[in-house]
Formats: C-alpha cells, structure tokens, sequence
C-alpha cells in the first residue's frame, strides 16, 4: 500500500502545471540522490536581452559557476536557448534548493536587465522578467538521465541556430557512433 503511494508521487513541479489545479496540489520535489531538471523562461529575452547575446552568455555562465560553487549545487549539464535555460542540477543539501534559485533567478534578471539598487524596474521599463516559477523534474533512473541529457543536447544545438528535427537527428547519429564503438 505505502510503495503504491509512493510511485504515483509527482515528481515535477512549477512552469505551467501551476496553471492547473493538480499542479498546485503538492509541493516542489526536492531530491539529493538524483538529478533534477530545472527550466528557466522569459518572454522578455529578446534582442539584447536574449540570453545568447555574447555578453549575456558569459554573464550567466559567470552567475550560474558562482552560486553553484556557494551553494554546493553540481551543474551536470546545462542549454542555453535564448529565451530559456535548460540545466541537469544535483543538490548536495535540500535546503540550498531555494537560496540558491532566487540567486541565480535575480543575478541572471539584474544582470540582463540593468536592474540595481539605484535603477528599478520602472526606469527600465520592465514589469516581470521571468514567465512563470521555475519548472524542475526529479530525473529518475539511468534511462530517464540519459534522454535528458540529449534533450539538453538538442535544446544547445537549436540554441545554435539548428532546427529540431535535425538537432534530433544529429544527436540520434551521436549516440548510434558511441554504441557502435
């Protein structure tokens, strides 16, 4: 009866399920034995905000090395899309999880928007930077981990410029050279 319970535990939480009723029912899974998936999203990364703006780029790798090395959160692999950020996370402790979130959500909307102590978001012209909270997934088993980590993949080489379909191939192509040897 308990591992019945257990097994149909949700294991995401944030983005657009908290649009939903069942979405809100639970609170955020947080693990230490497994990987997460956390996805970061705005609207508002566009033109000279988009996060791959050569300057944006670096200032979020800068950020996202910073408060993982504070907070004793390994980052396993990562995507930068644009608008959006892909990252594989292990957390070390569960309660570095919401320090080190709000961290990198403000220093990564600060840094992008100019937002400081001295110029608030009225001034720049901003209401809300970020779309929704937050999205993570509990990724579980070595399967799971593995086709997250070409999703990750896929989501980096569209952020290149690929289209979908053939980033998929690519990585497919990938995987299919490393099985073979």
């Amino acid at each position: 009866m308990q591992k019945e319970l257990f097994s149909r535990a949700e294991k995401s939480y944030g983005g657009e399920l908290l649009k939903k009723r069942k979405g809100r029912l639970s609170g955020r899974p947080i693990v230490t034995r497994q990987t997460m998936h956390l996805v970061l999203r705005s609207s508002q990364a566009k033109g000279g905000w988009s996060f791959l703006a050569p300057h944006n780029k670096k200032n979020i790798k800068i950020i996202l090395r910073k408060f993982s090395t504070k907070y004793e959160v390994k980052l396993l692999h990562g995507a930068n899309v644009g608008n959006h950020i892909h990252l594989e996370i292990q957390l070390t402790n569960r309660h570095t999880y919401k320090p080190f979130i709000r961290a990198i959500t403000a220093a990564i909307a600060m840094k992008i928007t100019g937002v400081s102590r001295w110029k608030t978001k009225a001034q720049v012209g901003i209401t809300k930077f970020w779309d929704l909270r937050p999205f993570t997934r509990v990724v579980i088993g070595w399967k799971a981990r593995l086709s997250l980590k070409d999703y990750i993949k896929i989501n980096s080489l569209e952020g290149q410029g690929f289209r979908r379909d053939v980033a998929k191939v690519l990585i497919q192509r990938q995987r299919e050279l490393l099985q073979s040897g």
